[in-house]
């Protein structure tokens, strides 16, 4: 590295980024600046992540509660139709991760993140009008679509 491309200290503390060559994408952060940044992640991405997060298993999970409270019953569910309508949810789940993860990472999850959230709260709030087991297999399906890229990208928001 040439003696024109070299960060003086001073420089480095008086920006947030400096590139160290023209060619890499590598930046130096000062440790206030670092601090400043990983403060400002921690109070305003994890705790919206964490939300949703909770919302999403407690989407997975509703389908056991409402079994105790008589889902079978209501539905007139017959033989092994119950493990059907669990198991129908995994199909679309891994049909349709890698694509979801694809659109994640095309327009940034940020994105993609709040509108498959949107999607399976829609999904799980249509539960209440099912009246029969083609209706709770049909919302399974696509509830296993809504979902099914969640966790790929929240890891995938984290790492950028």
């Amino acid at each position: 590295m040439s003696d024109d491309k070299k960060l003086s200290k001073s420089d480095e503390e008086t920006s947030i980024s400096s590139p160290i060559t023209e060619d890499t994408d590598q930046y130096i952060l000062s440790s206030p600046i670092e601090k400043q940044l990983v403060w400002k992640l921690d109070t305003r991405i994890l705790p919206v992540l964490a939300t949703m997060y909770l919302f999403n298993s407690l989407d997975k999970s509703n389908l056991g509660n409402a079994k105790t409270a008589g889902l079978e019953k209501s539905l007139n569910l017959q033989g092994n139709q119950y493990n059907i309508i669990l198991s129908v949810f995994f199909v679309p789940y891994v049909l349709t991760a890698p694509f979801l993860g694809i659109l994640g990472k095309k327009y940034g999850p940020n994105r993609v993140l709040p509108l498959m959230m949107l999607c399976f709260g829609f999904v799980t709030t249509m539960v209440t009008v099912v009246n029969n087991f083609a209706g709770l297999m049909t919302i399974r399906w696509f509830l296993g679509m809504a979902e099914s890229a969640f966790f790929p990208l929240v890891i995938y928001y984290q790492t950028t």
